[in-house]
């Protein structure tokens, strides 16, 4: 449906077992994840590997216009939103970093405002859209370095339950370690030390929305020293204990198949 001048859609996608898909379009895409799990997802933006992991309730991706989207999938099912911005209601600048498993929760309320046919919604959810981007412009990378940093992720979510140093990272990139920080953090918008811990916490966020461990289990199985480092990294990061994350996200498991 056409809501404030952007089309506006909810769907649940289900798949049976491993696929992969494109997105290519001549309007931007925002996508809200809401539920459910694909068991595993990984995106791409062009040449540029820009998310691992199962998608969380609560995080988007957009897909600017002009340019290849990929996605590859395990199975499962999952709802999520999809608003189309045209091109004269948000410019995107050259080298803006790939907005993906953004966390925002005023953009979310937004789209989930226009899916319910507020159109008030509309303005400022492209205004803030267009100011978060503004902060994500960087500079063009090598084709070279690109994949160095695509290979350094998979390195990376493979290690999350281990120790794992900035020079255990700069070692298997083949590079210096102030090198690739600068370079990580250019692609990324994160150091490698961040993104590590980011993509920790969405590993244990994962884990307390689908398997019945306790945080204890949890925090040895994403990398975090005890109970205690998960509890305070987690209220400090995403603003409330894993506890309440939990009760709040259970619901947000979909069946793999049938109705909801």
């Amino acid at each position: 449906m056409e809501v404030g001048g952007l089309r506006v859609a909810s769907i649940t996608d289900r798949i049976d077992g491993p696929s992969n898909w494109t997105i290519e379009r001549d309007v931007h895409a925002l996508i809200l994840y809401e539920a459910g799990s694909y068991h595993w997802l990984e995106t791409w933006l062009g040449a540029m590997r820009t998310s691992l992991g199962d998608p969380l309730p609560g995080e988007m991706w957009l897909v600017p216009a002009g340019f290849l989207y990929r996605a590859t999938a395990k199975g499962g099912a999952v709802r999520y939103s999809e608003v189309e911005i045209p091109l004269p209601l948000l410019s995107i600048a050259p080298h803006t970093r790939a907005l993906a498993a953004h966390y925002d929760l005023a953009i979310a309320a937004l789209v989930r405002a226009l899916a319910a046919g507020d159109s008030s919604a509309a303005g400022p959810l492209v205004a803030i859209l267009a100011k978060t981007l503004d902060n994500m412009i960087g500079r063009a990378e090598s084709p070279a370095m690109i994949q160095r940093i695509n290979q350094l992720m998979i390195f990376i979510q493979a290690q999350l339950e281990t120790p794992l140093t900035v020079e255990d990272m700069a070692a298997e990139a083949g590079m210096s370690v102030n090198s690739l920080i600068v370079h990580f953090a250019r692609a990324t918008g994160r150091t490698p030390a961040q993104y590590v811990l980011r993509q920790r916490l969405r590993r244990a966020c994962w884990f307390l929305m689908n398997r019945p461990l306790s945080i204890a289990e949890i925090a040895f199985a994403t990398g975090f020293s005890s109970h205690a480092h998960l509890c305070a990294t987690f209220r400090s990061k995403v603003g409330m204990s894993p506890g309440e994350w939990r009760r709040r996200n259970r619901s947000a498991i979909l069946p793999a198949g049938g109705e909801e």
